[in-house]
């Protein structure tokens, strides 16, 4: 993972998708913290955006991420949350194919995706293993991945599409609006790339413009069966949308899993 990739999407994550009515997950993850209680360990816990929604229920949370400049953002908000929150949140820099913390976790948690930032079998078998090895005998991994939409792969590279719209929260009067370019396909090792425009208005004028690549892999469900086998994981619960759709309706991936008997 090349960490650069973060920088500028760190600076819009927040507007991007702390409002975004497409987006179902927080109540999901929140619900198995409730229900599997504290500690919680979240890998890859970026700006807060699931972590601090849990800490604000009383439950104490550790998170990690690898982007510098997401956690930065993070603890620049833990700062205006109230004391009994922040005493709840422990955050480190850490790789998720290699983190190890001296603790053990009822719950670790890898919300939205992740997981398809690790290209390779050997990386995706470490970042497995590594959470396993965070968990109690007892501990559950619960994590998410999109079912691919092979059509859109499919469709011709370079076109740029609209994609979000937000209020700049710090500019008042401006609009952000994030388009999405992809570049380049390879069905054979499974991933994608391409780039997300972020450009500024003031009213029809156009006052800024910046760019973020990303690559993305993406998972077939036996391959992850697979994955979980080799890697002593056995499925607990298994969806296809955060409000515990069956997982047959192929929109998302989502697994509860636990160290195998």
């Amino acid at each position: 993972m090349d960490e650069q990739l973060y920088a500028v999407g760190a600076k819009y994550y927040d507007g991007a998708y702390q409002n975004n009515p497409n987006l179902y997950d927080v109540p999901f993850y929140l619900d198995l913290a409730q229900r599997y209680g504290g500690p919680v360990l979240e890998i890859a816990c970026g700006t807060g955006r699931v972590l601090l929604e849990i800490a604000r229920k009383g439950i104490e949370i550790v998170g990690i991420d690898f982007s510098k400049e997401q956690l930065t953002v993070l603890n620049s908000k833990l700062l205006k949350e109230l004391e009994r929150t922040r005493n709840l949140v422990r955050v480190f820099h850490g790789d998720m194919r290699t983190f190890s913390l001296d603790k053990k976790f009822r719950l670790a948690i890898i919300p939205f995706r992740p997981m398809q930032h690790m290209y390779t079998i050997e990386d995706q078998i470490s970042a497995l293993n590594a959470a396993k090895a965070h968990l109690l005998p007892e501990g559950i991994l619960a994590f998410d991945v999109f079912y691919p939409d092979y059509s859109a792969l499919l469709q011709p590279l370079g076109k740029e599409t609209l994609e979000l719209e937000w209020s700049a929260p710090e500019e008042a009067g401006h609009l952000v609006r994030r388009y999405i370019r992809r570049t380049g396909v390879n069905f054979l090792q499974q991933y994608f790339e391409g780039e997300f425009v972020f450009r500024t208005f003031d009213g029809d004028r156009l006052i800024r413009e910046e760019r973020s690549q990303f690559k993305l892999g993406y998972y077939t469900y036996p391959q992850l069966l697979l994955l979980f086998r080799h890697c002593g994981l056995e499925v607990l619960e298994q969806y296809g949308g955060f409000k515990r759709e069956p997982i047959d309706i192929c929109k998302e991936m989502i697994f509860l899993l636990r160290p195998a008997s």
